[in-house]
């Protein structure tokens, strides 16, 4: 992820947060909700295990439709592996929300988040790109005489966070190529795979690359949702539901906060404002961002909600005690603040033109984007009010 956000947002940040500070908040001092806590913790844990295990699911139909396209190259296969690819974020958008706690995704040990949605990428350090037919890891036979699993984790973010050599963008970028056009997404030919009477070079190395970054996705997923698995003894699933609940409590909060202002608001949404650029985007290969941003937004309201629904399997759907159950015991009106700014930031990010790197750069349509950034920054503002509820300030 990018770490840099502009000084401007931080303080445009900082006085909403002012405006809306209580002066008199209501604090739960006591055990009253004990058992209330322990619930919305078990539904915590449910909907991680459900999400990841979701994530996992799809992006395994990722990786079949990548190993299609790479050993039988088509138009049809390139279809159908950038449709894949489409269906899996739809997945793992919803799971960001479980980041930014040091959990199973982004443990500062061996959390695998850097291999799985990395960003923002320079496309020419894995592969061509316009005027330059010899660069990235695929062109370079010297540096890199072998393609697999090992030369692409060892080059990852090696030299700087935008060498990006693995995760989600980088088969994104493989699948869509660059982004050259205002009015589609990148157009990368299916022939960029065909060995005989194909486009670009090294062809074959290219369907090595798709098909071994395909697969290091595939099992660094693996990796975090067998940590959420109940039946797995000693997984983090129960790691979590025995944390006391203020902690456990800290952490949802420090999460929804995290993702919907600093992260989403600053680093995906202001910053490639600020710059007008798409190079800033999230999703710049395929013009997907805007699902990006509406996903992980959404992500934000489902964990205050406790709710999941599959698109996957109905079975993972999670419907259960939370944390807007409990607040509206405490304070109904700073459920309902809240429960509003959700809707709130939800209308306004279906109000921004799409696609994200067009809203960003057209006069006219500039002035959403930064509603959306607004509307995100007051959701964290509002967070932060209901979490003094608990005694919890950030």
């Amino acid at each position: 992820m990018k770490k840099t956000i502009i000084g401007i947002f931080l303080v445009a940040s900082a006085t909403i947060v002012a405006c809306k500070k209580d002066k008199d908040p209501v604090v739960d001092t006591s055990d009253q909700y004990a058992q209330q806590k322990s619930d919305i913790k078990v539904t915590y844990a449910k909907m991680a295990f459900a999400v990841y295990k979701d994530s996992y699911t799809a992006t395994v139909a990722l990786q079949t439709a990548c190993h299609a396209l790479a050993d039988s190259p088509s138009q049809a296969n390139l279809d159908a592996a950038k449709d894949a690819w489409l269906d899996a974020r739809e997945v793992y958008g919803l799971s960001e929300i479980f980041r930014f706690v040091d959990g199973p995704i982004d443990n500062t040990n061996d959390g695998p988040e850097g291999l799985i949605n990395a960003w923002p990428m320079d496309e020419n350090y894995v592969d061509y790109v316009l005027g330059d037919p010899n660069s990235g890891i695929i062109n370079d036979l010297v540096n890199y005489p072998t393609i697999d699993a090992s030369t692409i984790v060892q080059a990852n973010e090696v030299g700087g966070e935008t060498k990006i050599s693995s995760g989600y963008h980088a088969v994104e970028f493989l699948l869509w190529g660059q982004d050259l056009s205002n009015t589609s997404a990148g157009q990368r030919p299916y022939t960029d795979y065909l060995t005989t009477g194909g486009t670009a070079l090294n062809q074959a190395r290219r369907a090595t690359y798709l098909k071994t970054v395909v697969d290091l996705l595939v099992s660094a997923l693996d990796q975090v949702k067998d940590a959420w698995d109940p039946a797995i003894t000693g997984s983090y699933c129960h790691t979590f539901q025995g944390l006391d609940n203020e902690t456990a409590l800290r952490k949802m909060f420090n999460s929804m906060r995290v993702l919907a202002g600093d992260e989403l608001a600053g680093e995906r949404i202001y910053v490639a404002y600020e710059n007008s650029s798409q190079e800033d985007e999230h999703s710049c290969f395929s013009d997907n961002t805007h699902r990006d941003i509406y996903l992980n937004a959404l992500a934000v309201e489902n964990l205050y909600k406790g709710t999941y629904t599959s698109t996957i399997n109905s079975a993972n759907s999670v419907n259960g005690y939370a944390l807007e159950d409990l607040v509206n015991a405490i304070d109904a009106g700073k459920n309902s603040l809240l429960i509003n700014r959700f809707a709130t930031t939800m209308t306004r990010i279906s109000m921004m033109y799409q696609p994200f790197d067009q809203a960003i750069t057209l006069q006219a349509e500039r002035p959403k984007v930064l509603d959306v950034v607004t509307s995100l920054q007051q959701e964290q503002a509002d967070l932060d009010g209901v979490a003094l509820l608990f005694s919890i300030v950030f």
